[in-house]
């Protein structure tokens, strides 16, 4: 999110891959791109999956889509979010198949309540979900994403 509060993918926090082995590899390779570019430490990805070990698959939102994220004080230094977008579902809990993960750290609650809003308008609605897990180009998946957001931002109004 910028300062203006508009909020935008990079390509470099979109991984699109044909599958991983198991859900803590999803969280793991979703949160790889806000290691990188130090919006979290290492122990939040840690974090994370030891939210899912104790509260289970709560982080799946719809069907489809999960949001693994921790505390602030688990490791987020800064606010940021980044996709990981599946051919083959991972499976969270005991059946909840799942193609986007989208990896949230936010450093303050305010910031994590605004940014959960906007993102929500990428899956309101399972024909979106379906959009997005038909396009084949991160440059496709960022373009719908933001169309998306903008009409929500657009209802909002």
């Amino acid at each position: 999110m910028d300062e203006n509060g508009k909020m935008y993918l990079s390509e470099e926090h979109l991984e699109f891959r044909p599958s991983v082995t198991d859900w803590q590899e999803a969280i793991t390779v979703a949160a790889q791109p806000l290691l990188t570019d130090q919006i979290i430490e290492p122990k939040y990805i840690s974090a994370m999956i030891e939210n899912v070990l104790k509260f289970g698959d709560y982080m799946v939102l719809v069907p489809k889509v999960a949001m693994p994220h921790a505390r602030p004080e688990s490791g987020a230094l800064k606010t940021g979010f980044s996709i990981l977008k599946l051919d083959e579902p991972v499976v969270f809990g005991k059946s909840q198949e799942v193609y986007l993960i989208i990896c949230l750290a936010t450093n303050d609650n305010q910031a994590h309540l605004t940014m959960l809003q906007k993102i929500s308008a990428l899956f309101d609605e399972e024909e979106k979900v379906d959009a997005l897990l038909k396009t084949t180009s991160k440059k496709e998946f960022i373009t719908l994403s933001e169309e998306f957001i903008h009409e929500e931002e657009e209802d909002d109004d």
